[in-house]
């Protein structure tokens, strides 16, 4: 089973769980100042007006800053230092060190429990969906934008969209806001050809088509809808007469699911009599989301309503999806000391290990093993999920521009071992291997409701 975060969990209690081990040991004086809101770089003996840390600059400057501090010889110092980085937020995970070899053991453990809560609210964030807000009167192309800034999501069209559209949204679901925006612009998803895989494209609507608003069911980071309905009844096998039900779930972009299952005995369907359909279909349904849409469609047959019913009065159920937290970035250097391996990082709930490197004439193999604590059915065979981590050789700051072979060479349950093949000779002094994987898969039980579905 994998992690599974509850919906009643919060950014705040982290925080304050982690801030009250902390306050014991730090003294009174210290506690004032975070009390006041000073600037961490005054927490670490820095003056306040140096640098603002709301800058990217100089958040970067500050975190190199506090990480130095991190090895004080004052217990009082290190603790202030881990304090100050954990209340900058999920912002600076991108600002740790990737390449842990260098540090000592004491900066190694205390980097580690930084991304430990760091990437638990970054996960909290993702379980519970975006949202928007937008009021006033817009352009279309600026609309865009404002989703992929407030959310994360990336939305393009397939055409120069100069229309303006009046929105008023308070902290609206994105696909509720996105359904909003579609409409008054007259616009729909085109699901395959979007440009990148974690985008939505848009384009015109076609006409004759209803409007998306009313018609979905909005939970977390998904969206649910029937999209068709159909009714067959087979005079030579009545048995096999049924009514069947095209059920289409959309995610957000910025969290695209690994898998998605539907247990089959989650489901529930009763008509405008009262009557209740049976599903046709028993066990858990597996969902393909290998391809790039960021949708899927699945068919489920159910035994036929009554012969008055007009109506479906509810459909409701629950998908399980496993979804990435966020990718982390692993650099791993001193490749060609032998003694040195295996070499190991972890972060969260992945640990990552450099298993080998071996150098012929012509290439270049890195043996990896990649193990999650929980990975559910993350690993099976069929899963293309790992495709789509990246992994490369490095040149000090120069990525080679080579792409490896990648050979599964051992799987387990949890894990999976691959060989990256490059064609390349550099000296192995001057390489650092690269590889990006999610630090957390977050297992979801995710339940829908769907009401008023008209029958054919």
């Amino acid at each position: 089973m994998a992690i599974s975060i509850s919906p009643d969990l919060s950014a705040a209690k982290t925080h304050a769980t982690y801030n009250t081990c902390m306050s014991r040991l730090f003294p009174l004086s210290i506690l004032l100042l975070l009390a006041l809101h000073l600037s961490p770089t005054a927490a670490l003996g820095q003056p306040a007006s140096s640098a603002s840390t709301d800058d990217p600059q100089a958040l970067a400057e500050f975190v190199q800053r506090a990480i130095r501090y991190l090895d004080s010889p004052q217990l009082q110092q290190r603790q202030q230092a881990e304090q100050a980085l954990v209340e900058r937020g999920p912002r600076v995970l991108d600002l740790l060190p990737t390449d842990m070899e260098p540090y000592s053991s004491e900066i190694q453990t205390r980097l580690n429990r930084i991304r430990q809560i760091l990437y638990e609210e970054v996960a909290i964030q993702t379980s519970r969906g975006s949202t928007v807000s937008l009021s006033g009167t817009y352009r279309l192309n600026d609309v865009l934008k404002e989703l992929e800034l407030q959310t994360g999501n990336v939305v393009v069209a397939n055409r120069e969209l100069g229309e303006a559209i009046e929105l008023e949204l308070a902290k609206t679901p994105f696909h509720q806001a996105l359904d909003n925006i579609l409409d008054l612009g007259h616009l729909d998803i085109e699901p395959y050809f979007a440009p990148h895989p974690n985008q939505i494209l848009i384009k015109p609507r076609l006409e004759g088509l209803t409007d998306r608003q009313g018609r979905a069911h909005y939970t977390g980071s998904f969206r649910f809808e029937i999209v068709k309905v159909s009714s067959t009844r087979n005079l030579r096998v009545p048995a096999a007469a049924n009514c069947s039900l095209s059920l289409q779930i959309i995610w957000e972009p910025r969290v695209r699911p690994l898998y998605l299952t539907l247990p089959t005995d989650s489901l529930q369907a009763v008509d405008n009599t009262g009557s209740e359909l049976a599903p046709l279909i028993r066990g858990e349904k597996t969902l393909n989301v290998e391809g790039t849409a960021p949708l899927v469609e699945v068919e489920i047959p159910f035994s036929l309503p009554a012969a008055n019913a007009s109506q479906l009065r509810v459909l409701q159920g629950t998908i399980s999806a496993m979804v990435p937290g966020r990718k982390e970035h692993f650099e791993f250097s001193n490749l060609q000391a032998a003694s040195s391996f295996p070499k190991q990082q972890r972060r969260a709930g992945v640990t990552v290990t450099l298993t080998g490197v071996r150098q012929t004439a012509q290439q270049t193999s890195v043996d990896l093993e990649i193990h999650y604590k929980d990975a559910g059915n993350a690993f099976e065979s069929h899963r293309g999920w790992t495709n789509r981590n990246h992994a490369y050789l490095a040149d000090g700051d120069q990525m080679l521009e080579i792409k490896p072979r990648r050979e599964t060479i051992a799987q387990k349950k949890q894990s999976v071992t691959y060989r990256f093949t490059f064609d390349t000779t550099e000296a192995l002094q001057g390489l650092t291997f690269h590889y990006h994987t999610p630090a957390l898969l977050l297992e979801k039980e995710v339940e829908f409701e769907l009401h008023d579905i008209p029958l054919p």
